[in-house]
């Protein structure tokens, strides 16, 4: 059994993207901005909001972007999204309070790092997970640089008093692999997430396709 267990939040626990596209759109429309159907937000998602509303003006990333308007950009998405992901805007994957609730029974030490800003993470896994005992929960608060930089993922072991190396990263995107590899420590992949499938296959790491597989690994 994985018994320390480190978990990504979109795409992995929730079906975040209505409420990320929500705000994001919101933030573009009040600026006078193209907005973005979901399936397009779907492959903006992972790398942080700077990254997200860089993507979303045209940009690869953050530093490519022009500063005053990302910044414009950024600053509406960080407004708007405390009230879009509430309600059905963000949705629990079906079998996941199962999964978590056995490996909770079983002893598994478990926290979420996110990419996604602090000041929504936390309260949103204590309202969609209240009887996990996720410690810690942690977003992107400056404290740490964001994932695919093993800071946090380091710090966690440390706090659990463990090697980074009985870490188990649980993920959906190469974001997520790659945090692994540079800690390092084990990493598997689910396949209901925001990544492409070819990218996921292409990581020559464990995908799984449904809860009931990752379940099986993790308590096997």
């Amino acid at each position: 059994m994985k018994r320390h267990l480190v978990f990504d939040l979109d795409g992995t626990l929730v079906h975040s993207l209505p409420g990320i596209a929500a705000a994001l759109n919101l933030a573009l429309e009040k600026l006078g901005l193209p907005t973005h159907p979901e399936h397009a937000v779907r492959f903006m998602i992972g790398r942080g909001a700077a990254n997200l509303c860089a993507a979303a003006i045209g940009y690869a990333d953050a530093a490519e972007a022009p500063a005053d308007l990302l910044e414009e950009v950024h600053a509406g998405f960080r407004q708007e999204y405390p009230g879009t992901w509430q309600g059905d805007m963000t949705r629990v994957y079906p079998g996941i309070p199962i999964l978590l609730s056995r490996l909770a029974a079983e002893g598994a030490k478990m926290a979420v790092l996110s990419n996604k800003p602090h000041d929504v993470t936390e309260p949103m896994v204590r309202s969609l997970f209240s009887t996990i005992p996720f410690a810690p929960v942690m977003g992107f608060s400056g404290k740490f640089p964001r994932k695919p930089d093993p800071a946090a993922l380091r710090h966690i072991a440390a706090e659990w008093g463990v090697g980074v190396d009985e870490l188990t990263l649980v993920g959906d995107s190469m974001h997520d692999a790659r945090t692994a590899a540079n800690a390092p420590c084990e990493c598997l992949l689910v396949a209901w997430g925001y990544a492409k499938a070819r990218d996921l296959v292409a990581s020559g790491l464990p995908v799984f396709g449904s809860v009931e597989d990752l379940e099986l690994a993790l308590l096997d």
